[in-house]
């Protein structure tokens, strides 16, 4: 077939030539595709407005021999709330980076998709770094990464105590005496934080809003997935300092 239909995400765009983008697309059919869109950057392109990041979109698509192009599309949802700020701006450049990052090309994850439509849904009207956090634990449970968090990752004996580790190396939490006798380095943090992770991978994302997260469980829980993301997959992310910027999502342990 010459043409075909899906609907997408739009993850990133990429300027090339005068008027032409590079879309990078996580669809509901077809997972991650990187398409041409010509001329879309004209002011006066239908395309336009659909394509740029974080819409939600229907597409018509063209297949050509080295790159499929966008023969049409429409506006599903915009979101154009996303924009108001560089807190809700980088959140959402962070779920996407982390979509376009983890997934391999054309491998459709409608799990995924949902999970990433739903985070853009919530984003600006609650916790965006909680949503954040627990957006972050079901994507790699979605990939086949799934923490190991009901018990010790190496003894499988309960936790005890007020204290636990989390090991990327092993997969999981530690009781206290795996995490003294092992080789690899841990993440100590409170049992409370852990507890906090089973929340996220058993509640929505739309139940998050009534979860309450101190300081202390925020910074344990970034360190935790950013550690475990890397290890597992490769990827910490690129947006170094645009996460430093002032008034953006830094400002609040993002």
């Amino acid at each position: 077939m010459k043409l075909y239909k899906t609907e997408a995400i739009v993850l990133r765009t990429i300027n090339l030539r005068e008027a032409d983008l590079l879309v990078v697309l996580f669809s509901r059919e077809y997972g991650k595709l990187r398409v041409m869109a010509h001329g879309a950057r004209k002011p006066t392109s239908r395309k336009r407005g659909f394509v740029q990041p974080f819409c939600y979109s229907r597409f018509l698509l063209h297949k050509g021999r080295e790159m499929d192009s966008i023969s049409q599309c429409e506006g599903v949802e915009l979101f154009p709330e996303l924009l108001q700020s560089l807190r809700t701006i980088g959140y959402a450049s962070r779920l996407t980076g982390l979509v376009e990052n983890l997934t391999a090309e054309g491998e459709a994850n409608e799990k995924v998709f949902l999970l990433l439509l739903q985070a853009l849904r919530l984003l600006a009207r609650g916790d965006a770094e909680i949503l954040a956090r627990a957006f972050e634990v079901k994507l790699v449970s979605f990939l086949g990464y799934r923490p190991v968090l009901q018990h010790c990752a190496v003894c499988r004996r309960p936790l005890a105590g007020v204290q636990a580790a989390f090991s990327a190396a092993a997969g999981g939490v530690l009781c206290s005496a795996c995490a003294a006798r092992g080789a690899q380095p841990v993440i100590w943090c409170r049992r409370g934080t852990v507890e906090t992770l089973k929340l996220f991978l058993r509640w929505e994302l739309a139940r998050l809003e009534n979860c309450k997260v101190d300081a202390q469980a925020r910074r344990e829980l970034k360190a935790i997935l950013e550690n475990y993301i890397e290890y597992h997959l490769g990827y910490r992310g690129t947006a170094a300092e645009f996460w430093r910027h002032p008034g953006g999502p830094g400002n609040d342990h993002a």
